[in-house]
């Protein structure tokens, strides 16, 4: 506290403070007393660039303390992508979230790779662990129930299997009988009975993004020319888009893209659309037409050819990239050979999008 203190001191006569990602969530939580907004914003964005599993609870609770929205909704983004949520609904932290802070959790449209009865399973453990600490060391279902409150009614019983749901609710009382009934009948009619108050919509589909480069560095002369990147995965994918580097300055390009099954030497996708860039180094997204499914162990081209401004181009690229939310696979890049002969990296090309299922069969989201 004392170095929270002196920091905080040091802000208001200097207007400067060394903040740490040790330091952040108490001297945050000073400078709220104290009414320094700026050091709040400070603050914010070190415990930012520093969320990880094991922290992002904490942030996401203090967040909602300071009403510091986008610090919340940043850590909520962490929270549902690249497999992370199992990982974080295993950390103490997890346990000791306020109810509200674990509804905004729960209410996510996106949880990756974590199933409805995963999900309240962890639920009723923070549930017990809430309660236990109030001393109620043996609790019932009735005072689960009550805990969880409206938190509850987030859980999509809906789109369980029959089977799940038995399995979790046959000798609980945590759901009413009532509520068990409606959610039976929906899974056996699909029909939705005026009492049923449970979501019956899946939560969407998670896209995720791949990084290619760390850095963009010199202008590249985009006009016409051809730029790609080869890639093999060891896991099926859908590619959903890319993103570009957009123009030096605010402006809007023409672009194509295809993609081309290079065993087969086939074009499997071609778009052309318009990219509108603010003149920042920032990659711009741009989407397929339609997702490509993209086979495991086999060799795809990407092509991008846009016709406008200088852009930007990327430098330090990866080799390979591991699709952690996919149990273990990976993507390997590879130099490729345009159309007119000319061997390219692809430096244009610093992200692309990709999703584990079709998304033409499912909703999507980025979080």
């Amino acid at each position: 506290m004392y170095s929270s203190l002196w920091c905080e001191c040091r802000f208001i006569y200097c207007d400067t403070a060394h903040i740490t990602a040790d330091n952040a969530l108490p001297l945050m939580d000073a400078a709220k007393k104290y009414l320094l907004s700026e050091l709040v914003t400070k603050c914010a964005a070190v415990l930012e660039k520093h969320l990880s599993t094991e922290t992002v609870c904490t942030v996401l609770q203090q967040s909602m303390v300071f009403s510091a929205n986008e610090l919340k909704r940043k850590s909520l983004r962490f929270i549902c992508g690249k497999a992370r949520t199992r990982r974080v609904l295993a950390t103490d932290a997890f346990l000791r979230l306020s109810a509200d802070a674990l509804e905004e959790i729960v209410s996510l449209d996106s949880l990756a790779l974590v199933g409805e009865r995963e999900l309240f399973e962890s639920c009723l453990k923070w549930a017990k662990h809430q309660l236990r600490g109030s001393g109620d060391e043996c609790p019932s279902d009735e005072d689960i129930r009550a805990r969880l409150g409206g938190v509850l009614y987030k859980i999509r019983f809906p789109i369980m299997t029959d089977d799940a749901f038995a399995e979790l609710t046959a000798r609980s009382k945590v759901l009413t009988s009532d509520e068990k009934n409606d959610v039976y009948v929906y899974m056996a009619t699909g029909e939705k009975l005026p009492s049923l108050r449970f979501m019956t919509e899946g939560r969407c589909l998670m896209e995720e993004v791949i990084d290619r480069y760390t850095t963009a560095g010199e202008d590249w002369n985009c006009s016409g020319e051809v730029d790609a990147v080869s890639f093999v995965t060891t896991v099926d994918v859908y590619l959903t888009g890319v993103g570009l580097y957009g123009g030096i300055r605010a402006s809007t390009q023409t672009v194509t893209l295809s993609v081309i099954d290079a065993r087969q030497r086939e074009r499997v996708s071609t778009t052309t659309t318009e990219m509108t860039s603010d003149g920042s180094q920032l990659p711009v997204p741009v989407r397929l037409e339609s997702a490509v499914r993209v086979c495991r162990h086999t060799k795809y081209t990407l092509t991008a050819v846009i016709q406008g401004l200088l852009t930007w181009s990327g430098t330090d690229a990866v080799c390979a990239h591991d699709l952690e939310e996919s149990g273990g696979g990976m993507i390997t890049f590879y130099k490729s050979t345009t159309v007119s002969g000319i061997e390219v990296t692809g430096s244009h090309i610093p992200q692309l999008y990709y999703c584990l299922r079709d998304p033409r069969t499912a909703h999507m989201s980025n979080c």
